[in-house]
């Protein structure tokens, strides 16, 4: 059964601290437009979005949520803006994947199982890509005791619970899901993108 964009918002998760990279991944542009604006444009189906961060620069651009559980990667930013909002489902999306697009949302919406608490990517080499999925509210008990234990990678918190994974491949390219950590990734993104 799918969940729909009324019931599903969606959080960004730029709360890292870039360090890779030397600066704030949200606001590098790409195509001539930031990573922030180029990801908000293919979350057009959602009527909330919401951006987890912890640099101040990027305040204002939406409604921002800082994580409660400082210092525990990408899992605090979702638990964040789960514990934040009253929607009953939130769609996970780094603010840094050049190649991402509105497809991946869509599609995920539209293969979530009724008894599934969480929905990921899985792409065509079989990696999987938690940082693309739908989380339900429920899962915040199990997300709790997880970050509150400092389990912090996303998918041990993710094989606690009952999940889907969405095999994108014909779908969406691999390319999709590429996230930009270095400047030499940078260059290669603006260089494909822009």
């Amino acid at each position: 059964m799918a969940i729909s964009a009324i019931e599903c918002g969606a959080v960004i998760l730029a709360g890292g601290a870039s360090s890779r990279m030397g600066t704030c991944k949200a606001l590098l542009q790409v195509g001539g437009k930031t990573m922030l604006d180029r990801i908000c444009d293919a979350l057009k189906a959602f009527d909330l979005i919401v951006l987890s961060i912890n640099d101040p620069s990027l305040e204002g651009r939406l409604p921002c949520v800082r994580d409660l559980y400082p210092g525990a990667g990408p899992l605090a930013g979702i638990h964040a803006a789960l514990s934040g909002t009253k929607k009953s489902a939130l769609f996970c999306v780094p603010c840094d994947l050049p190649g991402f697009t509105s497809r991946i949302p869509c599609l995920l919406m539209d293969a979530m199982p009724e008894q599934s608490q969480v929905i990921i990517c899985r792409d065509s080499t079989g990696r999987l890509h938690p940082l693309c999925g739908i989380y339900r509210k429920s899962v915040l008990p199990v997300l709790e005791q997880c970050l509150s234990r400092g389990q912090h990678k996303v998918m041990d918190f993710v094989n606690q619970v009952p999940y889907t994974c969405l095999d994108t491949a014909g779908y969406v390219p691999d390319e999709a899901f590429f996230n930009m950590n270095t400047p030499e990734d940078y260059h290669r993104a603006a260089g494909t993108n822009g």
